[in-house]
């Protein structure tokens, strides 16, 4: 478990104490060591116990600074020096946003940035700007920025409220563990095939998929707009980076009782990191627990074709030939039959979810003529599925001005039906300017786009109140750190079976 240092501990706490005498206590009996924030800039050593932070006073917004554990590979828990601040009415029940304060960073509160307001449920009783904090060397800093309002302050020495973020994620991993029923590792083929099939048996017909009056696979899911949508882009193999999610905040526990929907942008095997392109072994791996997934949870988990989902000879990165040696190793390992199998997923995969709230696809918007009725009978219209799999952003700049753009992305709506203003979601275009996440990409509104494979950052876009937004979380090696609590529950088992 992850544990403030004692002594660290110590100091935050004299520091509240040493503040307490020249300054007012707040009212509320529930926080010891509490005082209001006037005009003057405190300093507090970096801390090491969570705190309450109250913009507007004793009965204003609570928030609550917490130091930000993180997995190492043997399973501990270790403090980052990051810090993240929740509403902690939201963030242990359900899918919320959050803020992260890293190291040097300074980050002013209030009602005046529009994307807290999208994360956070700020009442009007807080200012615009209301409350400065600034983490560095030296500590973290506070200056209250509203003249109207005040600010509560308190740590929170509760041995329950210390641990709350450590003993979130231990339970969300340990759920997990039980969904999947034991550790992530190669598969006998007998065991791969078995599973495979079944799920290819779920896809013939899979749940939301729009009918096929001939009897093809349709290229089209709509889905419903209640249950969340949490968005993954392109994975590349990086089995870390999807078990960080399914352990973070409420997703998973939203998957169990059907309050949202996980969909996967497509992509979710072939190495792009340097180095490791003609790696397949993490892509099996990848793919059964995917596999995984859609059998436990058929009518809450998505997957959208993508240009990798395919062993064609013109897949390529760096140089080397993803999609032949893909074919390869699915041979070798598991034999003919089994990669029949899997291209028989990529035969009945949906290329485009939508529902009234949004729309997705792996790539693109087509760039020529589209109609519900080719989406729908997309087997006998190859170009479209190759656009909706291939095109890219179109970015100024780029020595090549082919992809798709603001004119494209309105067809796309237009022609299944949906609001103006809903929001399309895309993997594929790699984000220039930040690491997993592109919120209004291309500088085009309601455009975003999701990438799954950074080395550090994992982002999801989701929708915790009325609004997609971007939630980011560091990767951690967590294969190693979910094999090590599945074989311990293994073992607990046949001890006591």
């Amino acid at each position: 478990m992850a544990k403030p240092k004692r002594l660290a501990r110590k100091s935050l706490l004299k520091r509240f104490r040493e503040l307490l005498q020249g300054m007012d206590a707040c009212e509320d009996v529930d926080l010891k060591d509490a005082l209001r924030l006037g005009g003057d800039k405190i300093r507090v050593p970096a801390p090491a116990l969570p705190l309450s932070i109250r913009l507007g006073g004793e009965d204003g917004y609570p928030l609550h600074l917490y130091p930000e554990p993180r997995f190492e590979e043997d399973g501990t828990l270790v403090y980052s020096g990051d810090y993240l601040l929740v509403d902690p009415d939201s963030y242990f029940q359900d899918i919320s946003g959050f803020l992260r304060l890293d190291q040097g960073e300074t980050l002013t509160l209030g009602r005046g940035d529009p994307l807290q307001r999208l994360l956070l449920r700020y009442p009007k009783s807080v200012a615009e700007r209301h409350l400065r904090l600034k983490l560095s060397t030296k500590g973290l800093a506070f200056k209250n920025k509203s003249e109207q309002a005040g600010v509560c302050l308190a740590p929170l020495t509760r041995e329950d409220w210390v641990e709350r973020l450590a003993q979130q994620r231990l339970r969300a991993l340990d759920r997990l563990v039980e969904v999947l029923g034991g550790p992530i590792e190669p598969l006998e083929t007998t065991a791969a095939l078995a599973l495979i099939d079944e799920v290819n048996a779920l896809m013939r017909d899979e749940p939301y998929r729009v009918p096929n009056a001939q009897g093809r696979n349709s290229g089209l899911l709509a889905l419903p707009d209640r249950p969340r949508p949490i968005f993954v882009g392109d994975l590349h193999a990086r089995l870390d980076n999807l078990l960080v999610i399914l352990t973070q905040g409420a997703f998973l526990n939203a998957l169990i009782d059907g309050s949202a929907l996980l969909i996967l942008l497509g992509d979710a095997v072939q190495s792009d990191a340097p180095g490791r392109e003609a790696e397949m072994d993490d892509s099996m791996l990848m793919m059964d627990l995917i596999f995984r997934l859609k059998r436990r949870f058929p009518e809450r988990v998505f997957y959208l074709r993508g240009n990798h989902d395919s062993f064609s000879d013109e897949l390529s990165k760096s140089g080397v030939p993803q999609g032949v040696l893909w074919e390869q190793a699915l041979i070798e390992g598991r034999g003919m039959r089994y990669r029949d199998a899997m291209q028989t997923f990529y035969d009945r995969l949906p290329y485009v979810a939508a529902s009234s709230g949004y729309l997705a696809c792996h790539a693109g918007p087509p760039l020529g003529k589209l109609s519900w009725e080719a989406l729908v009978d997309i087997e006998r219209h190859p170009k479209l599925a190759h656009q909706l799999t291939h095109v890219r952003l179109r970015q100024s700049g780029r020595a090549n001005g082919y992809g798709y753009g603001p004119g494209d992305l309105a067809r796309l709506r237009k022609r299944l039906g949906v609001k103006r203003e809903a929001p399309v979601i895309v993997g594929h275009t790699p984000p220039r300017h930040t690491q997993t996440c592109w919120m209004n990409a291309g500088g085009i509104p309601n455009h975003h786009i999701v990438y799954g494979s950074h080395p550090d950052w994992i982002g999801v876009i989701t929708r915790p109140e009325k609004r997609l937004v971007p939630l980011i979380y560091p990767s951690e090696p967590m294969l190693s750190v979910y094999n090590r609590r599945a074989r311990a529950a293994q073992s607990s088992e046949d001890a006591y079976g």
